[in-house]
């Protein structure tokens, strides 16, 4: 299945959390939808770019993970990152958590980042999925001071499941970021209002599963999950579901094109 043939797309998931992520990708086909699968380290990335590399519904993107940024020496493997980031184009998941059970990481997360960023600015073209908790305006600082957004460079930066106030959204807009929508996100007020608020152009679905390794998944509840999503955008923002579904396809498989 090539990216053009989709009618949904998960723009922000795990397949290496799978037991089996090349059986994980097929089921996805057959259930047609295409993906953006995010790995958490280096290694993962290494392992799943080789696995799923003949799947043509599925994009693999280099991460280093700010839960998992503990276990990784940023200083040591700083020209390793950044080699490996430049040469690829799909980058995540990525970003900052200041939450209070990583806060103790902040420095090795704002190091792996800048990372990220500075190999993203120079070498440009890359799409990247991007965790921001506690800290968009920390992510927009670090991809800014590297040059790492606007048109100059062609970098397109989702936001995955956006948690940050009113004028952070508007900030993170105005930066030209994407923002991939779950159900999670629409369980809230705030998600509900926020979902309301993104361009229809830069608006995508997602589902951030399976959350955990080993955990349940299965190619019908993605299917069955980004449906209930879009027909939740939909009613939110008074769009026909078929349209809406149509523009959020249509932008995803643009920016997953090679």
């Amino acid at each position: 299945m090539s990216m053009d043939e989709p009618a949904y797309f998960d723009m922000h998931c795990h397949l290496g959390f799978c037991e089996d992520a090349v059986q994980a990708a097929r089921a996805l086909a057959a259930a047609g939808v295409g993906a953006f699968s995010n790995t958490v380290t280096p290694v993962e990335f290494a392992e799943q770019r080789v696995a799923l590399a003949g799947m043509g519904n599925v994009r693999t993107g280099a991460g280093l993970h700010p839960w998992w940024v503990g276990e990784y020496d940023v200083a040591a493997n700083w020209d390793r990152l950044y080699g490996l980031v430049a040469r690829t184009r799909f980058v995540g998941e990525v970003g900052l958590d200041f939450s209070p059970r990583h806060a103790d990481t902040r420095k090795a997360q704002l190091d792996a980042l800048a990372c990220v960023a500075h190999a993203c600015a120079r070498t440009g073209d890359k799409v990247l999925s991007v965790h921001a908790v506690h800290a968009v305006d920390d992510v927009l600082d670090v991809l800014e001071r590297a040059s790492a957004l606007g048109a100059m460079v062609g970098n397109a930066c989702i936001i995955h499941w956006f948690s940050g106030t009113s004028d952070q959204l508007t900030r993170a807009r105005r930066a030209g970021c994407h923002f991939s929508v779950n159900p999670r996100m629409l369980q809230s007020k705030r998600g509900r209002a926020y979902a309301q608020a993104i361009p229809v152009d830069r608006l995508l679905l997602e589902t951030d599963e399976p959350a955990s390794a080993g955990a349940p998944w299965s190619a019908a509840r993605v299917r069955k999950l980004l449906e209930e999503t879009l027909t939740q955008l939909a009613v939110l923002r008074g769009d026909d579901p078929a349209e809406l579904r149509e523009r959020i396809a249509q932008t995803s498989r643009t920016l997953l094109q090679q």
